[in-house]
């Protein structure tokens, strides 16, 4: 979850334009966190000693791990811990914006260092506690009416992106009572004890891209999209009714997916999240009744 909640900070606070992080999004896949940014990560080297280290490799022909232990900026022990993250390190999307020219080393560092420090941005997403302080955070949901069910659903809703769709996103924004136009959209609403009008929507590509990757095959006509994306819809509000079921022992009924085109709601309470996928943005719209 990293890459979503780091990709927003520096949206949100101007390091990076969305276009920009779409980009680094596409090409992270093929991106290797590089010893320097794994060094800034760890705390062990400033990014005015890597660029010092980068340097020096302009004129000796060494690996970057000896010419920091050289310089002692590094041990051996510390190079050899670093060099055993390198495949599953969470800062990818951080070395991708460097290797696009679009962040400095001096600007990753300043940005992980304030992230890092900001309270409510942990980074720990080992338990649900973590992961729903992130989001709380995140989206700004502390003052909402109803915050819990929210959160539960956004949470759900986020792992099953990762888990269907892809990790390939950041969040690009929250909107409270939302007036939403988008010219795909597919709802669906929750009725029982607890109702909510849900919706996903996005632009056509965006649109067909999600229901593509859920597929697993390409969709290249409005029908089959639309079932596509209506069924991923079915599966998130499917298992959140089944967790508000074993957690609280409530049931949940389900009405049919509905598809529209060139769909405005005005809501009058609720929220719209954006989420910045490489391909382009869809919205996650929720309105508790």
């Amino acid at each position: 979850m990293f890459t979503q909640l780091f990709g927003h900070y520096l949206l949100n606070k101007n390091y990076i334009t969305t276009e920009q992080l779409r980009k680094a999004l596409e090409a992270k896949n093929e991106t290797r966190v590089k010893l320097g940014a794994l060094a800034i990560d760890a705390g062990y080297m400033t990014a005015s000693q890597v660029e010092k280290v980068h340097e020096e490799q302009k004129r000796l022909d060494k690996r970057i791990g000896d010419i920091a232990v050289s310089m002692g900026f590094l041990t051996e022990a510390q190079v050899d811990e670093l060099l055993s993250k390198q495949k599953t390190a969470n800062i990818v999307i951080g070395q991708t914006l460097i290797d696009l020219g679009f962040m400095t080393n001096a600007d990753f560092e300043k940005a992980l260092s304030d992230y890092k420090a900001n309270a409510g941005f942990t980074g720990d997403n080992s338990d649900d506690a973590s992961l729903a302080e992130n989001i709380a955070a995140v989206f700004s949901l502390d003052d909402m009416n109803d915050k819990e069910f929210y959160i539960e659903y956004l949470m759900l809703f986020i792992r099953n992106a990762v888990r269907f769709i892809g990790d390939d996103f950041a969040f690009a924004g929250c909107t409270k009572n939302p007036e939403t136009k988008n010219a795909y959209l597919c709802s669906q609403d929750i009725t029982g004890a607890v109702s909510a009008y849900t919706a996903i929507g996005g632009d056509k590509n965006a649109f067909y891209t999600l229901a593509s990757r859920y597929a697993g095959e390409q969709v290249d006509d409005d029908e089959f999209a639309e079932a596509c994306a209506g069924e991923f819809l079915n599966l998130q509000n499917g298992l959140f009714a089944v967790n508000v079921s074993n957690t609280q022992s409530i049931e949940l009924d389900l009405t049919p997916q509905v598809s529209e085109k060139d769909v405005t709601l005005n809501l009058d309470d609720g929220i719209q999240v954006s989420l910045a996928f490489s391909f382009g943005t869809l919205n996650v719209i929720i309105c508790k009744n």
